[in-house]
């Protein structure tokens, strides 16, 4: 594996959790809007990659661990109740089925799921009713570059 495929971890994601009406990337996150958005939507974020010491290394390969981190952002939104509350219960839901769907993917060239690192509020609730909530996670794997 050479790095994390977001667009197949976004696939994955779609199919794990259909209640998302939408699930997309980073530049579909550059280019929303409120008036945009639905809801609920999650998009994925590749965040940064950091690398072990090299752990082989011969005339033509090198190898090294690599962990990798995404965030997978939140947006929720109950239209009927401003103070946030069913948004707040949506959020609870649509948490627990993202870090089931992630917790059991072990993506191709992987040897092991995604785990958990930790989650924050990104936004408090608007005054649409929206929220929104970024969780990231980590995956190990071992990247092997062919020289020759």
């Amino acid at each position: 594996m050479q790095q994390i495929d977001v667009s197949a971890l976004a696939a994955h994601l779609a199919l794990a959790v259909p209640q998302l009406v939408a699930v997309g990337h980073a530049r579909d996150l550059a280019s929303a809007s409120r008036e945009t958005i639905r809801f609920p939507s999650a998009w994925i974020v590749l965040l940064a990659e950091d690398a072990s010491e090299i752990r082989y290394a011969s005339d033509d390969a090198v190898e090294q661990q690599v962990t990798g981190r995404v965030a997978v952002i939140l947006a929720v939104r109950d239209i009927a109740d401003r103070a946030g509350a069913r948004a707040g219960e949506d959020l609870k839901t649509m948490r627990s089925a993202v870090l089931l769907a992630l917790g059991r993917h072990v993506p191709a060239g992987a040897d092991q799921a995604f785990r958990f690192s930790r989650g924050q509020l990104l936004s408090g609730v608007d005054s649409r009713g929206g929220l929104f909530w970024q969780d990231e996670f980590t995956l190990r794997f071992d990247r092997r570059i062919q020289i020759t």
